[in-house]
């Protein structure tokens, strides 16, 4: 897991299918849109189309942060302010730059699941409000949840590992 370029190229992807996203549902879709769905999926928080296609703006450039800027943030701080098991050890300057790879690596793997997941769930808002009335696909959505989340744990449980075992390097 310690080259970040297939992810990095497939979270371009990802932002390039957010962009045609946009582009192609911005004409179809009425100018408030429902933004917030219960449980059942009926609405219960409304917004502006303008607003609405702002909050997609800002997943994208969430996604962006956490899984390409917190990687380069981590790099610049001194070690005493890692949170990493055995740090001393991983950040040793014959081992750090494969730690920052991998880092890197893995930040960016999380961040191409949050943003398949939350252009996911954007879609679902976007094919809710085609719909009249508004109504949000609440069977999609769990299944999709639950995948992010199992992706993430794995992610998160495989660094947990390697930073934890110092035979490794």
């Amino acid at each position: 897991m310690s080259n970040a370029r297939l992810p990095s190229s497939l979270f371009f992807v990802l932002a390039l299918m957010g962009a045609w996203q946009c582009a192609y549902y911005a004409p179809r879709l009425p100018e408030v849109l429902g933004s917030h769905f219960t449980a059942n999926g009926a609405v219960n928080g409304w917004q502006s189309k303008s607003a609405f296609f702002g909050v997609e703006l800002v997943i994208v450039v969430l996604a962006t942060v956490v899984g390409f800027g917190i990687p380069r943030i981590i790099a610049a701080l001194p070690v005493s302010l890692i949170n990493l098991p055995n740090k001393e050890f991983w950040f040793s300057s014959e081992r750090r730059d494969e730690t920052l790879s991998y880092m890197r690596a893995s930040a960016a793997w999380f961040g191409c699941a949050l943003l398949a997941f939350l252009l996911f769930v954007m879609e679902l808002a976007f094919r809710a409000n085609l719909q009249t009335p508004p109504r949000f696909d609440n069977g999609a959505f769990l299944p999709a949840l639950l995948a992010f989340i199992g992706f993430d744990t794995i992610v998160l449980l495989r660094m947990i590992l390697h930073f934890s075992n110092t035979q490794k390097g």
